[in-house]
C-alpha cells in the first residue's frame, strides 16, 4: 500500500513510491514501519518548525480520518501512530525550550487529535490510550511510544507545572516501565526515569522516588559509560531529600573522579559537591568551582547570537541555583557577586562593587535577606501571581500555573483593569516590598539583581512604597557616571499620543535651555535611527512609538517606528553604543520595552536589557502602556531630567509621582506650562490602576 494512499493530505511531501508490505495498518509491525518512514520525512524538516509542525498537523487530520476512511485500521494502530509522529515536533520543541509548543504536541499525541496553537487548556480522553496500552497486540510499541514521550512530559511539567492532567494520568504506566530492569534497559527508559523522579520529588511522593532512585543509582554505577551518566549524577547527588542507598555528596565525588563528562555536567557536580559541605570546606572549594564556573562561562561567552548567548546564560544560572541559595542564605555578598558576574561574563576589573540586594525566588516566594529562605512547601503564591498577570494583561496561557513563561499567547493585547486589584494583591504576596524597601535602606544598597521572573514589576512597588526606587542591575558592571542632560533626540513614531508627547518634551526642555531635536513621523526611518544610535550627538536618546516583545518568540522584537519602519531586536542588539566617560540614556516609551524572554527565570535578552551597560542606562515598559500613562509618565520624567537630577533619581522620582492624584498631576503640568499640550492625555489618565503606573523599569 502507498504512504500517498493512507496521508493524501501530504502525499506531496512523501518520497514518491513509498509503500509497506501490507494491505491495512492492522498489525504493529506495519505501524512501526509507517512510523519510521514518516519520521525521516520530518528528519528532513527539523531545521524550519513552521514546517515541520504544519506537515504533522495535517498528517494527524489524516491519521483521525482513517476511522472513516478506512474503517479495518484498529484503534490501537491509529493511537501508536498519532504517538509516534508527534515525537518530532515535540521532542525538537523539548530541545528548544518551548513550552507552549511541547503542550500542543503531546495534547495531539495522547489525544490523537490535531490541536491548534491557540487552543486553550482542556482535559482530553485517555481511555483510548489506555486501552492500546493494555491491547495484546499493540501494547507493546504503545508502550514504547510512551517512553519515548515522557521526558518532554515531566521536563513540561517539572519546568512550567503545564500539563498536569497529563502528568498525573500518565506517571503510574511511565513508573511501572521505568522499573522494569532499568539498568539494563535502553537509554529512552532511562531518561524518562530521570525525568519522572523530578515529578515524583516535587509532588512529594517520596517512597515511589527513593525506589526509581535506588534504580537509577544502580544504572549510574553498572553502566558508567552511557551519555547520560552525568546527568544521572548530578540528579541523584542533587536531590532533597536524598533518594539513593549512598549519601549524595559521595555520588557527585565518586562522578568527579570516574565520568568523563563535560564541563558544565563538572560545574553541577563540583556546585553540588562545595553546598553540601560545612562553611568552613566550602570556602576551601569555592576558588575550586569558581574557576569550573569561569570555564563553563567563557563557552557562553563564545555564543554570537545575541537570543541564544541569553538563553545559555539562563542554563547556566539553573545550574548555579544550589550555590546561589547556599550564598544568599549565608549573606555571603562578596563571594554571591563573584559567582553572578562570572555567570555573566563580567570581568573582575568591570564588575560592580557597589552594594547590590539580589532579589531571587525562594519557594513560592521572592526572598532576598539571608537566613531567612522559604519553605518550598506550595507553588500557590506564584501561581496566583501568573494567573493574576495573565488576566490583567490581557493575555491567558493555554495551562495554568506556566511560572516561567506567564503572559505566554497575546489574547487581546489590552489590559484588563477590573484585573488590577487582584494583581496588585498577588504581587504584595509575591514580594514583601515594604520590608525590600527597608533592607535596601539599611543596606545602603545602590541596585537590584533581579533572578525573578522578569515581568515583576519591583520599581513600580517600591516607588508606591516612597522607594528607594533602585535601578535593576542587568548587565553587572559597573555603570559610568551620567551625562548632564544638554541634549535630547527624541523619534516621533505613529502611535497614540506621540504629538503630545513631542510638544511636552520640546517645551520642558526647551524652558530648561536643554536642545530637544524632534525627529517626526514623516522623517523616521530605522536605518536614520540605527544611525544616530550609534553617535554620540546627544545625552539622550528619546523613543515615543509602539513596540513589541513576543515573549516566546523575543527575536522577532521591534521598535515599531511605523507601519513600515521597524527597528529589530537584533539589529539594536548589534549597534554600537558610542564609548565615552559618561553613560547617556536611551528611553523607550513604547509597550514591552524592557520585557524579557519568557523561556526562564532569569533573561537579559529584550529591547532594553539587551543594550544597557556602562556606557547606557535605559528607561523602558515591561508591560503594554496606555497611550496617556506613557504620555504622562514622559513628561514627568522629562521634568526632572530638565531640573538637573541623574538618570536613576530622576526616574524614580517620577514613577513616585505617576502614582499622585489627578488633580495633583493636573496642577505639577500646569505650573510647569505644559497644562494644554498634556490635557487629553491626563484626561485619558483620570483613573489609573497598576496596569497603568507598574509598568517603567531602569535598567543599567
Amino acid at each position: 500500500m502507498r504512504l500517498t494512499t493512507l496521508f493524501p493530505s501530504v502525499s506531496m511531501q512523501l518520497p514518491a513510491g513509498a509503500e509497506i508490505d501490507a494491505d491495512v495498518l492492522d498489525d504493529p509491525r506495519s505501524v512501526v514501519v509507517v512510523a519510521l518512514l514518516l519520521r525521516g520525512v520530518q528528519m528532513q524538516m527539523s531545521e524550519s518548525a513552521p514546517v515541520l509542525e504544519h506537515f504533522t498537523h495535517v498528517l494527524l487530520g489524516d491519521i483521525q480520518q482513517l476511522e472513516t476512511a478506512d474503517p479495518v485500521v484498529p484503534e490501537p494502530a491509529r493511537i501508536v501512530l498519532a504517538m509516534m509522529v508527534c515525537w518530532s515536533p515535540a521532542r525538537r520543541a523539548f530541545e528548544h525550550a518551548q513550552p507552549l509548543a511541547m503542550w500542543r504536541w503531546l495534547h495531539s499525541a495522547f489525544g490523537g487529535i490535531p490541536v491548534a496553537p491557540d487552543a486553550g487548556d482542556t482535559e482530553i480522553d485517555l481511555q483510548p490510550l489506555d486501552r492500546t496500552l493494555r491491547d495484546r497486540d499493540f501494547g507493546v510499541a504503545a508502550q514504547a511510544a510512551l517512553i519515548m514521550l515522557a521526558p518532554v512530559l515531566f521536563h513540561l511539567n517539572n519546568t512550567a507545572q503545564s500539563a498536569d492532567h497529563l502528568a498525573r494520568q500518565l506517571y503510574p504506566a511511565v513508573l511501572t516501565l521505568c522499573g522494569e530492569d532499568l539498568a539494563r534497559g535502553p537509554q529512552q527508559r532511562v531518561e524518562a526515569a530521570a525525568y519522572l523522579v523530578t515529578y515524583l520529588m516535587r509532588h512529594r511522593r517520596f517512597e515511589e522516588a527513593r525506589a526509581l532512585g535506588h534504580e537509577l543509582e544502580s544504572c549510574l554505577h553498572t553502566r558508567a559509560d552511557r551519555s547520560m551518566a552525568g546527568a544521572l549524577a548530578v540528579l541523584l547527588a542533587g536531590a532533597q531529600p536524598a533518594i539513593t542507598h549512598r549519601e549524595p555528596a559521595s555520588i557527585a565525588r565518586w562522578a568527579v573522579d570516574h565520568l568523563q563528562v563535560n564541563p558544565y555536567t563538572m560545574l553541577s557536580l563540583k556546585t553540588i559537591m562545595a553546598v553540601r559541605v560545612n562553611a568552613e570546606e566550602r570556602a576551601e572549594l569555592f576558588p575550586e568551582v569558581l574557576s569550573q564556573l569561569e570555564a563553563v562561562a567563557a563557552l557562553v561567552e563564545e555564543e554570537q547570537v545575541a537570543a541564544q548567548l541569553s538563553r545559555d546564560r539562563g542554563t547556566l544560572l539553573s545550574m548555579s541555583g544550589p550555590m546561589l541559595h547556599t550564598l544568599l542564605q549565608e549573606g555571603d555578598h562578596e563571594r554571591l557577586m563573584q559567582w553572578l558576574s562570572v555567570w555573566h561574563g563580567v570581568a573582575a576589573g568591570e564588575r560592580r562593587h557597589s552594594r547590590c540586594i539580589v532579589l531571587a525566588a525562594g519557594g513560592s516566594r521572592a526572598w532576598y535577606r539571608p537566613q531567612t529562605a522559604p519553605d518550598d512547601d506550595s507553588d500557590a503564591p506564584l501561581a496566583r501571581l501568573t494567573a493574576a498577570m495573565n488576566a490583567a494583561l490581557g493575555r491567558s496561557l493555554v495551562t495554568s500555573g506556566l511560572t516561567d513563561a506567564a503572559l505566554t499567547v497575546p489574547a487581546t493585547g489590552r489590559t484588563h483593569s477590573e484585573h488590577a486589584p487582584e494583581l496588585e494583591a498577588a504581587l504584595e504576596a509575591y514580594l514583601d516590598t515594604a520590608d525590600l524597601g527597608e533592607f535596601a535602606r539599611a543596606e545602603h544598597a545602590e541596585a537590584f539583581i533581579s533572578l525573578l521572573p522578569s515581568l515583576t514589576p519591583v520599581q513600580a512597588l517600591l516607588a508606591r512604597r516612597q522607594g528607594p526606587v533602585l535601578p535593576l542591575a542587568v548587565s553587572l558592571r559597573r555603570p559610568l557616571p551620567d551625562r548632564p542632560v544638554r541634549s535630547v533626540q527624541l523619534w516621533c513614531g505613529t502611535a497614540p499620543f506621540t504629538r503630545a508627547e513631542a510638544d511636552v518634551l520640546e517645551k520642558v526642555f526647551s524652558y530648561a535651555g536643554i536642545q530637544c531635536d524632534v525627529v517626526g513621523p514623516d522623517e523616521v526611518s530605522a536605518a536614520n535611527f540605527l544611525t544616530a544610535y550609534q553617535r554620540d550627538d546627544y545625552d539622550v536618546i528619546w523613543v515615543a512609538a509602539h513596540g513589541r516583545h513576543p515573549l516566546l518568540d523575543p527575536d522577532e522584537s521591534a521598535i515599531l517606528l511605523s507601519s513600515t519602519e521597524q527597528v529589530p531586536l537584533q539589529e539594536l542588539a548589534a549597534a554600537s553604543v558610542p564609548s565615552t566617560a559618561q553613560r547617556r540614556l536611551l528611553v523607550l516609551n513604547t509597550c514591552d520595552s524592557a520585557a524579557a524572554n519568557a523561556q526562564g527565570p532569569y533573561d537579559d535578552f529584550g529591547l532594553a536589557r539587551s543594550v544597557a551597560g556602562p556606557d547606557q542606562a535605559v528607561i523602558g515598559h515591561l508591560w503594554p502602556v496606555p497611550g496617556g500613562a506613557a504620555v504622562v509618565f514622559g513628561a514627568l520624567l522629562a521634568c526632572e531630567l530638565a531640573d538637573g537630577s541623574g538618570f536613576s533619581e530622576a526616574f524614580g522620582t517620577a514613577l513616585g509621582a505617576l502614582q499622585a492624584r489627578w488633580n495633583d498631576l493636573a496642577r505639577r503640568f500646569q505650573d510647569r506650562g505644559v497644562g494644554a499640550e498634556i490635557a487629553e492625555a491626563l484626561h485619558d489618565f483620570h483613573d489609573p490602576t497598576l496596569l497603568d503606573w507598574g509598568s517603567p523599569a531602569f535598567l543599567e
